[in-house]
C-alpha cells in the first residue's frame, strides 16, 4: 500500500510541467476534521489488539500563489479501545507544514499533491483489568507527510475539500518511553498513519482586491 501511494503520488507530481498557471493568488483557512490509522504491536500491558481509528479535529490554512501552495494544519486525535480484559487509548498532537502544487486550471476545483514535514507527539496508555496493571507511554517523532488535497471552491468562497495521505517516521520504528520516569521500555513501534480529512472552510481572493 505504502509502495502504491508513493507512485502514485510522484507519477501526479511529475505531470506538474503540464499545469498552466492560472494566476490566482489568496488565503485558505477552516476547519478540519478526519480519522486516522495505527496498527501497534501487541506488547502492551493491556490483552487488547491495538489497531487504532482515531478521531481527529482541528485547523489549518494555505497561501496560495499562481498553483503553488504552501500551508500549516494542527491536529489533535484520539482514539481507544476496550474490552472486559483490558483498555488502550491513543492520543496526539501534530503540526503539519506542507507545500503544493494545484494542477488543476479550473477555478472552482483545486487538486494538490503536497509534500510536509509533521511533528508529531503521541501518548498512549495501557490499562489491564484483569492484573491491574497500567502503562502510560511517550512517543514524539519527526514524520515526512506525502497527501493529496482536493477542494471544491464556491463563487462566494467557501470551500470543501478532502486530503487523504500518508505520515511516514523518519526514524522507523521508535522506541515508547514511560512518561512518568521518561526510562526506555524496550518496546518499539513504527508510527506511520495512513489519513483521510475533511476540510471546510473559507477561501480569501487577494487577487481580486489588486
Amino acid at each position: 500500500m505504502k509502495k502504491l501511494i508513493l507512485t502514485v503520488f510522484f507519477l501526479i507530481t511529475a505531470c506538474v510541467v503540464q499545469a498552466q498557471d492560472n494566476k490566482e493568488s489568496g488565503i485558505y483557512f477552516g476547519a478540519i476534521i478526519g480519522t486516522r490509522y495505527n496498527n501497534f504491536e501487541r506488547h502492551f500491558a493491556a490483552d487488547v489488539d491495538p489497531e487504532l481509528f482515531s478521531f481527529s479535529i482541528g485547523a489549518g490554512s494555505a497561501w496560495t500563489k499562481n498553483n503553488y501552495v504552501i500551508g500549516f494544519e494542527f491536529l489533535y486525535s484520539n482514539g481507544e479501545k476496550n474490552n472486559s480484559y483490558g483498555a488502550v487509548q491513543l492520543t496526539g498532537f501534530t503540526n503539519t507544514l506542507w507545500f503544493g502544487y494545484n494542477l488543476s486550471t479550473n477555478k472552482k476545483w483545486k487538486f494538490e499533491p503536497n509534500l510536509g514535514l509533521v511533528l508529531s507527539n503521541n501518548q498512549l496508555i495501557a490499562q489491564n483489568k484483569t492484573t491491574n496493571s497500567f502503562q502510560n507511554l511517550t512517543n514524539n517523532q519527526l514524520l515526512g507527510n506525502l497527501g493529496i488535497n482536493v477542494r471544491a471552491v464556491g463563487k462566494n468562497g467557501l470551500f470543501t475539500g478532502i486530503k487523504v495521505g500518508y505520515m511516514l517516521p523518519f526514524a522507523g520504528e521508535t522506541e515508547w518511553e514511560n512518561k512518568v520516569e521518561g526510562t526506555n521500555t524496550g518496546l518499539s513501534d513504527q508510527l506511520g498513519t495512513f489519513y483521510i480529512q475533511l476540510n471546510l472552510g473559507g477561501f480569501l481572493d487577494l487577487s481580486k482586491t489588486k
